[in-house]
């Protein structure tokens, strides 16, 4: 009786590592593309922080992404303006002023899309 004891601990053991170890190793998702597009926006305008970023459908506010800083932006929401020639605002400012630049980008599901602002006023 003690051996048929052991065996069946055994195999309980050896049964319960093996249902640890399937669902340990499922594949959560993260190797999947993701199925939508998404912004990073790059601030390389010294002395001015980005405070908005804006595009059809998409607005983010309340930003603080100073010179030399980056921000990624999902945009799984879908794109309802298309995915060709969106239109993206930034505003960026100092304490005592804000101005905008846009410019026009192209978007592509899975991809992420950089933009970036420069010191001459310019996103590109």
């Amino acid at each position: 009786m003690g051996k048929k004891k052991i065996t069946n601990i055994k195999i309980f053991i050896i049964l319960l590592f093996g249902i640890f170890c399937v669902f340990t190793t499922c594949d959560s998702g993260e190797n999947y593309p993701s199925l939508y597009p998404s912004l990073k926006v790059v601030n390389q305008f010294v002395g001015r922080s980005i405070k908005s970023v804006s595009l059809v459908g998409y607005n983010f506010n309340s930003l603080l992404i100073t010179a030399g800083n980056s921000q990624l932006f999902a945009l799984d929401g879908g794109m309802p303006g298309g995915y060709e020639d969106i239109n993206v605002t930034v505003l960026y400012g100092s304490a005592f002023a804000n101005w905008n630049a846009s410019n026009t980008f192209d978007f592509n599901d899975g991809e992420t899309t950089t933009i970036t602002l420069h010191d001459n006023n310019t996103i590109d």
